[in-house]
């Protein structure tokens, strides 16, 4: 996810994030190019481990952090892997910035307190019968100059998978979290290759995780280029509809208003605060949230109902799982309207036979109230149908 947490703000200032374009028509399953041949069998590794990574939460905001900022966002403890499990998750996912912790180049060696800290969750995940994805996340030298961080990412990732040999399968890698910017699909194709190959050494039956390009997007699906590995899956990110999902966020260029509902069209029209300079596409997208029956609404299901049912033939053409490794809906919204998103994006998801995992698990997209010690209200009944 782009970054998310009070400590992040300045950097997003600095770095001008820009708001999430909108996916386009993605019409029928591509030929990718010629190096991405369909696998032939469909009951493979990574179909089977895919059936570990049905219902999942990452832990946001935790250890992307540079080592200044550590503990001053959210704080894990050991009983929250187990609450995790108890909810209903199968799986969690771990954002890490692992290349905060580097030493000099060639060898860059990590520093021991990154493992520590990321056995310990890992570890804890185990133990609670938790499937567990570790990652890269928020490279930013990587995204800039994939040819120059190249060598970075292949050695971080030697002493990952060196680390982890002998863990459990259910312990898997994601190889780099939203690719974007230099980062492109086309360039990241043979640096993934060579990671993989990399990995493979060392764990031959590890299952790893893929993001295609431009923030993980389903519309760059098309130009992914995989090895013939067959325990790989592919992840996408997905927040549409975006201006309902990010409402209120400030670490996007413009901050967009809140007060949007889900599903649209509102009781009232929305009418945003002549303050805020919001560019044509958006008050393009207001309009039709404003006066479009739900069923063709922007703030609806129509927003992503139609891409799964793309990533589900996508998945069946080539022989390859496909994951939603992040959705989720900032609580800057109503909360009525999170968990009528919640509810229709998982039922929509599950309809495709997707496993998926919700951003995030108690920042500010959270699912948990640690204030309270409880979900959120009506995030157990979105998620999991369970009453409250």
């Amino acid at each position: 996810m782009k970054i998310k947490t009070f400590f992040w703000v300045a950097l997003a200032a600095v770095s001008g994030l820009t708001v999430w374009a909108a996916e386009p028509d993605l019409g029928p399953i591509p030929g990718n190019p010629p190096g991405m041949k369909p696998l032939t069998s469909h009951r493979t590794p990574a179909d089977r481990a895919a059936k570990e990574f049905l219902h999942g939460v990452n832990l946001a905001d935790y250890l992307e952090a540079s080592p200044q900022y550590f503990g001053r966002g959210v704080v894990v403890e050991a009983g929250e892997l187990a609450q995790i499990k108890k909810e209903g998750f199968d799986h969690v996912r771990v954002p890490i910035g692992w290349h905060h912790f580097t030493g000099a180049a060639p060898e860059f060696a990590l520093m021991p307190v990154i493992f520590s800290r990321v056995d310990f969750i890992v570890t804890n995940c185990l133990k609670n019968r938790l499937a567990v994805m570790i990652n890269i996340h928020h490279f930013d030298e990587l995204d800039r100059d994939p040819a120059m961080a190249k060598g970075e990412f292949l050695a971080i990732w030697r002493q990952i998978a060196a680390h982890y040999q002998k863990f459990p399968a259910t312990l898997a890698f994601e190889l780099d979290n939203e690719p974007h910017d230099q980062a492109t699909t086309a360039l990241m194709n043979p640096i993934y290759a060579q990671v993989i190959t990399e990995i493979r050494r060392t764990n031959p039956h590890r299952t790893i995780f893929v993001e295609p390009g431009n923030w993980g997007s389903i519309g760059e699906l098309k130009n992914l280029v995989l090895p013939p590995d067959d325990n790989v899956i592919v992840s996408v990110h997905c927040y549409d509809p975006f201006y309902f999902t990010h409402q209120g966020a400030s670490w996007v260029n413009e901050v967009l208003p809140t007060g949007v509902v889900f599903p649209g069209p509102p009781p009232t029209p929305l009418v945003p605060d002549a303050k805020l300079k919001l560019k044509p596409w958006v008050r393009d997208w207001i309009k039709k949230y404003n006066t479009l029956p739900t069923e063709q609404n922007p703030s609806s299901p129509a927003a992503f109902a139609g891409k799964f049912k793309y990533l589900r033939a996508w998945s069946d053409y080539y022989g390859r799982p496909v994951h939603i490794g992040e959705f989720g809906a900032y609580t800057k919204g109503d909360q009525a309207s999170r968990v009528h998103f919640y509810t229709a994006f998982r039922q929509a998801a599950e309809a495709e036979k997707l496993g998926w995992c919700i951003w995030d698990w108690s920042s500010g997209f959270r699912y948990w109230d640690k204030k309270n010690n409880r979900p959120v209200p009506g995030m157990a009944t979105a998620l999991f149908g369970r009453k409250e």
